[in-house]
């Protein structure tokens, strides 16, 4: 694997899936059983903006750099801002948290994490960067492999969080395959996948496909910040949800039009799709 997330890291793709992520995070909370995640491409953990990799290629500028000084983003945006800024107690930014350390930080005792990473490298830095504690666990192995293995999680109820490097050609369809698979075993189960938006009729194909598996309830946001080109540069992502919880398809319906916004570089738009 030659992807470093590192080299994105804070763009508007993450400020999108990490502030949807956190309200899933915060509304299975709003029970008081115990509840699992799994993260099956969880990479470092945090990452440091400084660093040669976010220097090179600092899309965080034009992501939650932009944010960061904002005096009133809508509700969703504002809850990410505060989770950004617990990792940057000086109130510069100068870190920023994966998905893996987000879930640490949203967790309670009883909850647990089960996140994967299979690059030696960035497994080495996960391990570094998340909390030594029962409920956080760590594996090398496959995400997709994960999935099969992990899933149902001991706990009954949980997420799953599913955002592969798309080195591959096929990684979305791959990606779609597994997921239907996982339903299987843990269908009740709320999933947050992360997509890249660079072909509409892969992205409605892999749809379909995760639908025609018995996903009943499902939540589609798009955003995107420039008008896609044919060098195939990243400047629109998609996150599907099944099972999403209750309330973010109105967080996310007055958050995307501020995000378009407020990150764009030209052409920007949103849409929300469910079902």
């Amino acid at each position: 694997m030659n992807y470093r997330h590192a080299f994105h890291v804070g763009n508007h793709a993450d400020v999108l899936k990490h502030a949807a992520l956190l309200f899933c995070l915060d509304a299975l909370k709003r029970k008081p059983t115990p509840f699992a995640v799994l993260d099956t491409h969880a990479g470092r953990g945090l990452y440091d903006l400084a660093s040669e990799e976010a220097e090179r290629s600092p899309e965080w500028r034009d992501g939650v750099g932009r944010l960061w000084d904002w005096p009133e983003p809508p509700p969703l945006i504002a809850r990410y801002l505060e989770a950004v800024r617990s990792f940057n107690a000086d109130g510069v930014l100068r870190t920023y948290p994966g998905s893996p350390a987000l879930i640490t930080t949203a967790m309670r005792p009883d909850d647990a994490l089960a996140a994967c990473e299979l690059h030696p490298e960035e497994y080495a830095a996960l391990r570094r960067s998340l909390p030594r504690a029962p409920n956080v666990q760590l594996h090398a192995r496959d995400g997709y492999e994960a999935l099969g293995a992990l899933l149902p999680p001991a706990q009954k109820r949980g997420l799953v969080v599913i955002d592969p490097p798309y080195e591959k050609p096929d990684e979305l369809a791959t990606s779609a395959q597994a997921i239907t698979r996982a339903l299987k075993r843990f269908g009740h189960g709320s999933y947050l996948w992360w997509r890249p938006m660079k072909s509409e009729s892969a992205l409605h194909a892999a749809d379909a496909e995760i639908h025609a598996h018995g996903a009943r309830e499902t939540l589609r946001a798009d955003l995107w910040t420039a008008a896609v080109t044919a060098e195939g540069k990243l400047v629109g992502s998609s996150i599907f949800l099944i099972n999403p919880p209750y309330g973010l398809e109105e967080a996310l319906r007055q958050a995307l039009p501020f995000l378009a916004d407020a990150l764009t570089k030209g052409q920007s738009g949103w849409r929300l799709i469910t079902s």
